[in-house]
């Protein structure tokens, strides 16, 4: 991508003719591989050059490599070539699940800061309503006495109010952000949204409304490949670092154009040198590439739908804890397992699909409380581009529920277990004594996507061999003893969610 600078240099320094480069990832997700293939391409691709700006939507955490290498990725590249422009936002994955991954990020912006590199999320607070002081809400960019406004959001589903952190909705700060663009006057504007792309849109339509343009924005936190929106100039790299924007942002006289919209795939390319020793020293001791099991299943992925992924791996933590039911925040599952004939799958794909460590739990809750955590968990189903808070359940469950379009809602009115019904014709609970083991995913546990009946009531750790079982490890023992019991090339089965009406 290009942004525009107006001033021309000497003839012994470049001439600008009104561009500057830029290069845009996101949703890396410690691929880190793959973003420092890209980070090598920028290197040689900009050899001789002093006007290049790296923009990155989000969620560098929460994946393969381990964090330091990912982290390290951005701050040998700053070594290599100390004129680049590096601006990051931050994604929810970024903020972990507990006190020690929130820390790591802090520190980690800390470390960026300290090099040169920023870090801009607008809509992230402190629990007394003022923003961290290790994160800034945007940045000026200045080169050649042409300045950019950049700033960055975060989606608010993160789950760390009880660490001091709160996010707050995009356009709960926007005006202040529009002020901000007002007050200083910029000669481009980049937004950075880790969030959906039909809030990307509204972003850019409300700040039109208002007088002011946004020239770009780099989307985040979509896992599916979404097609840009060439009117707004919107854009989403896809996740994992399989592809980078490369833009032109044209500004000459005050006018402003996009051109030149080029998508690199990381297929293919070659690392730098200085950035594969540490990598290849990883890959070696991990057993990286190491094979696990032959791929037998077809287990496929789906975000905000029931899916042989999900129900697989919930069908094994019931089975290992010994419960009657068992669900967990879909969010844990990251890409699918696809069937590759005479393939294997490995520790690398592995990682793809799940990088959570943490230990599932069981609950016990009766029909009242298993209704109102699905009522929670569907109450926007079918409307939106996702739904966060959807449950991946084992397949010996089945919801059935009722569409209310005229208010985007979603009515649970049955829930099966066995083929056995657990509310009423009127939606209320067969029995108010009986209760139901279920095994859960500590995330939804402690509270997390807003399930308080859950965190409420007591938790037990599912232990085997006097160690706490965690979810990845229940995936892995499944997927080792998959050819033993299913047939190469099938598909697992669901668990049913009904809508009627």
């Amino acid at each position: 991508m290009y942004i525009g600078m107006n001033t021309l240099k000497t003839k012994d320094n470049l001439s600008f003719l009104g561009m500057t480069k830029i290069y845009a990832i996101s949703d890396s997700h410690q691929e880190t591989r793959k973003t420092r293939a890209f980070l090598s391409k920028i290197l040689k691709d900009s050899r001789g050059e002093d006007n290049v700006l790296f923009l990155n939507g989000g969620d560098i955490f929460k994946g393969i490599y381990p964090k330091d290498l990912e982290r390290d990725s951005y701050l040998k590249m700053k070594e290599e070539k100390p004129d680049l422009e590096m601006v990051m936002t931050l994604g929810n994955n970024d903020f972990g699940f507990n006190k020690e991954s929130l820390d790591y990020l802090a520190d980690t912006v800390k470390r960026f800061t300290t090099k040169g590199i920023k870090t801009v999320c607008a809509n992230i607070f402190k629990s007394d309503g003022k923003r961290p002081e290790w994160l800034k809400p945007y940045t000026i960019v200045e080169r050649d006495g042409d300045r950019t406004f950049i700033t960055g959001f975060c989606i608010d589903n993160i789950n760390t109010a009880k660490f001091g952190i709160v996010p707050k909705k995009q356009f709960e700060v926007l005006d202040e952000i529009q002020q901000a663009i007002i007050k200083e006057k910029p000669d481009n504007v980049i937004i950075l949204n880790h969030d959906y792309m039909p809030v990307s849109k509204s972003i850019v339509e409300t700040c039109k409304d208002n007088g002011i343009k946004v020239d770009v924005v780099i989307g985040g936190h979509d896992h599916e490949f979404v097609p840009p929106d060439k009117d707004l100039h919107i854009y989403y790299p896809q996740s994992f670092s399989d592809s980078m924007y490369k833009l032109n942002l044209i500004n000459k006289h005050g006018r402003h154009e996009v051109k030149g919209v080029d998508v690199i795939k990381s297929e293919g390319l070659g690392v730098n040198k200085s950035f594969d020793e540490d990598l290849k020293e990883y890959e070696e001791s991990s057993g990286l590439l190491e094979k696990i099991a032959p791929s037998t299943l077809n287990l496929v992925k789906r975000y905000s739908q029931p899916c042989p992924l999900g129900s697989f791996l919930a069908d094994e933590m019931k089975n290992v804890s010994n419960s009657d039911i068992a669900f967990f925040s879909t969010g844990f599952l990251m890409k699918p397992i696809e069937y590759r004939p005479e393939s294997f799958i490995t520790n690398y794909l592995f990682k793809k699909t799940i990088i959570a460590d943490t230990p599932i739990k069981t609950v016990e809750l009766d029909a009242s409380q298993l209704k109102e955590v699905f009522a929670h968990s569907l109450r926007t189903h079918g409307y939106g581009s996702s739904n966060p808070k959807f449950l991946q359940c084992s397949n010996n469950m089945r919801i059935v529920g009722i569409n209310h379009p005229e208010k985007s809602e979603w009515e649970l009115r049955q829930i099966y277990i066995n083929d056995e019904p657990v509310l009423d014709e009127n939606a209320n609970p067969i029995s108010t004594s009986k209760k139901y083991k279920c095994a859960i995913d500590s995330y939804i546990a402690d509270g997390g996507q807003g399930f308080s009946i859950i965190q409420k009531v007591e938790k037990k750790d599912v232990i085997e061999k006097d160690s706490k079982v965690k979810i990845n490890e229940v995936l892995m023992n499944a997927l080792k003893q998959a050819p033993y019991k299913y047939e190469k090339g099938s598909e697992y089965p669901q668990f049913e969610l009904t809508t009627i009406g």
